[in-house]
């Protein structure tokens, strides 16, 4: 990533995270900790790495306090300048900031956690003077993104937006019935743009284009604009959209997929440290520990555990392939393996949390066995606690 100019940039972090509930009732999804780092770093980090000089406007809405608090403590070579406001979609966030805008620009979801040169992807987007230049990705299962269709050249055709099985066998049966003229591949969209001045001026001739992939690439691409993708092979890339993507995230960054990016603190032995207040039990790489945690004697934690700050593991306690978020205690003798537990939540004495999530602040009771369980804390809104009920709990 040798790329090195002063561009703006445009950090979309408003979505209110709803497939990530329960733990987004209590942050936002940008600052969902990955390895102990908030998501949104990862997005800043890949901003600096890929030399990325000017500004970039972080455009915040649900629960944006705890997001600007949290940006305002970073000390970045970009500067990050957080806005708050409502907007009815990703382009209309971008199209109510036109003031602050006076070239052309990068945007970025602010749940992502990617590897990929955005040098190049800009200097592409200059180099065809495009309107708009997508980042693609090949994907085993393009149905939970937009797959786009690209010309031999680059150009995007047409694109299929979270397509179903029967469309994608139809796209796949057109392409190859024109193969010439297209080129295919799984290329599903990233959530990174390199976006044309210009196109600030079509967003507000046109009202009704609220959202990038849905509204506004199927109609520059309609109207015959140059809108091109970039193919971005070999790199890393993660939607932390959902609950099973944002444990497969933990798991990917701790294996050293991400790099250059990384986990908070200092690697040894295989695991990722920062200021660990007591360390007596196993650990066992990869994993992460963060300031102040506890892990006492007789204990183990890991592989691929995420341990928070603050969070306490008692004696004789099991923590694999599970992410334990800030000030969570896991008592004597309990076993967490392939779950989440959130900040601030208990799993007693002797209590086993098997593939479950337990809300922040929640208690799981003693001697209690969660199976595929969701434990609601005294704070969860009503259809929380009733999913309680998806699980299997008994006492052991």
């Amino acid at each position: 990533m040798s790329f090195s100019m002063s561009v703006t940039a445009v950090v979309l972090a408003g979505g209110q995270g709803t497939r990530l509930r329960p733990f987004t009732y209590h942050r936002p999804k940008p600052l969902m900790p990955v390895a102990n780092k908030a998501v949104i770093d990862y997005v800043l980090d890949l901003l600096e790495l890929s030399g990325i000089v000017g500004k970039a406007y972080v455009l915040l809405d649900y629960m944006g306090e705890a997001l600007e608090t949290h940006l305002k403590g970073e000390q970045r070579s970009i500067e990050v300048v957080p806005m708050t406001f409502k907007a009815l979609d990703t382009a209309d966030a971008v199209r109510r900031i036109r003031h602050a805008l006076s070239d052309d620009f990068l945007v970025l979801m602010g749940d992502i956690i990617t590897n990929c040169d955005v040098s190049s992807l800009w200097s592409a987007h200059k180099e065809r003077k495009a309107v708009a230049t997508i980042a693609l990705k090949d994907v085993y299962n393009p149905s939970h993104y937009g797959l786009a269709v690209l010309s031999w050249e680059g150009r995007v055709c047409s694109f299929v937006e979270k397509p179903r099985s029967h469309e994608l066998y139809v796209v796949s049966i057109a392409m190859r019935a024109a193969r010439a003229k297209y080129s295919y591949a799984n290329l599903a969209n990233m959530g990174i743009y390199a976006l044309s001045y210009r196109l600030l001026d079509l967003l507000d001739d046109n009202p009704h284009l609220l959202d990038f992939g849905r509204h506004v690439f199927p109609y520059l691409v309609e109207e015959g604009y140059p809108v091109y993708g970039w193919h971005s092979e070999g790199s890393y890339w993660i939607d932390v959209g959902t609950i099973q993507t944002y444990h497969q995230a933990n798991a990917d960054v701790l294996d050293g997929l991400s790099a250059p990016l990384r986990p908070s603190g200092i690697k040894s032995s295989g695991a990722w440290l920062e200021a660990v207040k007591e360390l007596s039990g196993d650990l066992r790489p990869p994993s992460a520990l963060g300031q102040e945690a506890v892990v006492k004697a007789g204990s183990a934690v890991g592989p691929y555990a995420a341990v928070g700050k603050g969070v306490i593991v008692e004696e004789g306690a099991y923590v694999v392939n599970s992410v334990i978020m800030d000030g969570a205690v896991i008592g004597r003798g309990a076993v967490v393996s392939d779950s989440i537990v959130g900040g601030g939540a208990r799993v007693e004495e002797g209590a086993r949390v098997v593939h479950s999530l337990v809300e922040d602040g929640a208690v799981v009771p003693p001697g209690t066995f969660l199976a595929g369980a969701l434990v609601p804390s005294s704070r969860a809104p009503p259809e929380v606690a009733k999913r309680l009920s998806t699980g299997r709990a008994r006492a052991a």
